[in-house]
């Protein structure tokens, strides 16, 4: 079955590999719209280019549109009652709040602070060449 979530991350994503795959784990936590009691978690994993993004942009607290296909699974939990999780399993994850890199590789820092400190006040106007300089 085809779905399409929003909600937010519980807690950082674990990135991992197996062989030549790629993988990203995370739970979000999606509320309920007729009901604000109410919240259901579930379960995501991303694969490959997909799973080095939500690495590297998404730790807890980030929400996300996730599109992809769920699954559920049931399982005893500690005292032997019986319990379902859903599982989904990411085509596509939007992020949907603008977050740092956690974890960034060299340059990157430096790209980030021209960024912050660039003064886009006094850019060329609109149609004027820039000319990089030498």
């Amino acid at each position: 079955m085809k779905v399409k979530e929003i909600g937010n991350l519980t807690a950082d994503p674990v990135y991992g590999e197996k062989g030549d795959m790629k993988y990203c784990n995370f739970k979000i936590a999606i509320n309920d719209p007729f009901n604000k009691d109410r919240t259901e978690f579930v379960r995501v994993s991303a694969f490959d280019r997909q799973a080095e993004a939500c690495k590297d942009f998404l730790q807890k607290g980030s929400q996300v549109c996730v599109e992809g296909t769920v699954r559920a699974s049931a399982y005893l939990d500690g005292n032997g009652e019986p319990q379902a999780q859903l599982q989904l399993n990411a085509r596509e994850v939007q992020f949907l709040n603008r977050t740092k890199r956690r974890e960034q590789p060299d340059g990157y820092d430096a790209i980030d602070s021209a960024l912050e400190n660039a003064d886009f006040e006094n850019e060329p106007a609109h149609g004027q060449d820039m000319v990089p300089a030498r």
